[in-house]
This record gives C-alpha cells, structure tokens and sequence, in this order.
C-alpha cells in the first residue's frame, strides 16, 4: 500500500485521478451524482483516509484500490453530515471473504440462544470497529445490496449508543426530523416488512434448504418482490440499515413502497437519490439538497 503510506504524509493528502475515476467506475451509483457532488465526496474521502486507521486481516493484502473504495461508500451517508458520525469507530478490518462471529438470540420464552455464522460484514459497537469482506464488498452485482454503506448506516445508529433504528438527530442537521414521527414511521413499516416476509417463509417448502440450487432459485423468485432484502426483517436496527443501503443503491422500490420511510430518509441524510441525474453528454441536469 505504497500511495497510502505516502498519503498519510502528506499535509494535504490527494487520492490520485486515476484511482478516483477507477472508484467511480466500480459503483454505478455514484455515477448519478452531480459533479459538484462527487469532488466533495472526494475531498471528504481524503480526510476519512486521513483520520481512520485501515487493517487486512487473514492475510488479505490491503491496497490503495481497496481502502478508497471503503471510503467513498463509507462517506456517501455523511456526505451532507459530519464525519463525527464516525468517530466511534476503531478502525476498518478487511477480511478477504466472510468471517465468523458469534451470535446470540432471545426467544419468545425468554431462552437465549447461542451459534457461530459466517457474515460479511459488522458494526461493533462501543467504540469498536467495522468489520467487512473484500469479496462482498466487490460483489456490485447483488441489486440494492451494499455491505459498506450497511455497516456504516449501523455505526451511525450506534452513535448514542445500542443499534436500534433510531439514529441520533443532530441539531445542526436534523431540525425537520421529529423523533415521535420517525419512530411512528418506521415502526409500522418494519412490522409490515416483517409480515411481508413472514407470509414468504410461509410459502416455502418444510424441506427447503438454501444450499440446494433449485431450492435457492425458488427463494430468489419468490422475495423477489420484497424491495428491500429480507434480512431487514430481523430487527428495526437492521431495518434501518437495509433501507439505507436501498436508499443509496437502489432507490426506487423504497420510495414506491415506503414513501415516508424514503422521505424521512432524505431528511436524515439530507440528499435525494431520486433526483440524481446525469445527462449523455455529462452535464448535470439535476440534484439537490433537502
């Protein structure tokens, strides 16, 4: 990681031309923001590499072309905020594939239970760092899915503390977000996603395994219709994430079939993805800030 090492030298630090246009290449969707947009999403990039201290573990080989792009989708979000949104983080860990964590669940009944998955990406809160899989975060193909802008939407919720869905509302920022109306809003729509979903796995066969290819393509056509990834059904604060990597990502079915939770949205990050556009010939013809 030669140019990283040079770049924390520098008093003005600059991430070359050649390996911005190479970020924006690998991530569509920053080619919908306006010019203006994507030089200070630049400029904010550099001060994150600047301040953020970036490691590879498993003997995964971290470069230049690897740490800006974690950053250019780490700064998405803030990009009309504050970095200090981040300030309770370590650091970034890059693995080269997922990893295994430890999970644990609270039932019904009140018994906990306990297991081992791999996973491709997590928050850990308290001050702990972001931890992510290079070959997810790679994988561009997957639509609405974003590992780096989820876990990111989870530190950003962790501010004032637990993961919850509710992410703190910041005076300078936030003055049209009322905290009853955002948690009124998401509320209902996380127990109706939860029921759209629910009604899905109902479908499913008793045998189903998600290791067999048939099984798996039944699956994919069936939550196919979900717009966002099923997995926001497993808690508000993974709600909150899903719908924020939809918001950035793939818009539209979001704000077709949650309009307020697209609004409110709008209102936190103070952009609109909705209304990026680029014209053939690269003049900008829309873009805003709300």
């Amino acid at each position: 990681m030669q140019w990283l090492r040079q770049f924390f030298k520098r008093d003005k630090p600059e991430i070359p031309a050649a390996l911005w246009q190479e970020c924006q290449g690998r991530l569509p969707f920053l080619a919908q923001l306006p010019a203006r947009e994507l030089l200070r999403l630049k400029t904010l990039c550099e001060t994150f590499l600047d301040r953020k201290t970036f490691t590879g573990a498993a003997d995964l080989e971290l470069t230049d072309r690897i740490a800006v792009l974690i950053a250019a989708q780490a700064c998405l979000p803030v990009l009309n905020l504050t970095l200090e949104l981040y300030d309770d983080m370590a650091g970034i860990i890059v693995y080269p594939g997922s990893f295994i964590i430890a999970q644990s669940e609270m039932d019904e009944a009140g018994v906990v239970h306990e297991w081992r998955e791999p996973v491709s990406g997590e928050a850990v809160h308290a001050g702990g760092a972001v931890v992510l899989s290079w070959e997810d975060i790679a994988d561009i193909e997957a639509p609405g899915y974003n590992v780096v802008i989820h876990e990111f939407a989870h530190k950003i919720d962790m501010r004032d503390g637990s993961a919850n869905g509710c992410p703190p509302f910041l005076a300078d920022y936030h003055k049209e977000i009322r905290a009853g109306d955002w948690q009124r809003e998401f509320s209902a729509a996380y127990q109706d996603f939860a029921a759209r979903v629910d009604a899905l796995d109902a479908q499913l066969p008793d045998n189903f395994d998600a290791e067999d290819a048939t099984d798996a393509a039944m699956y994919d056509d069936l939550f196919a219709e979900l717009p966002l990834d099923p997995y926001a059904a497993r808690h508000p604060a993974e709600f909150f994430a899903v719908a924020s990597e939809a918001f950035f990502v793939l818009p539209a079915p979001l704000a077709e079939e949650y309009p307020e939770i697209y609004r409110l949205l709008t209102l936190y990050y103070l952009q609109d993805p909705l209304s990026w556009q680029i014209a053939p010939c690269g003049k900008e013809t829309g873009g805003k800030h709300l």
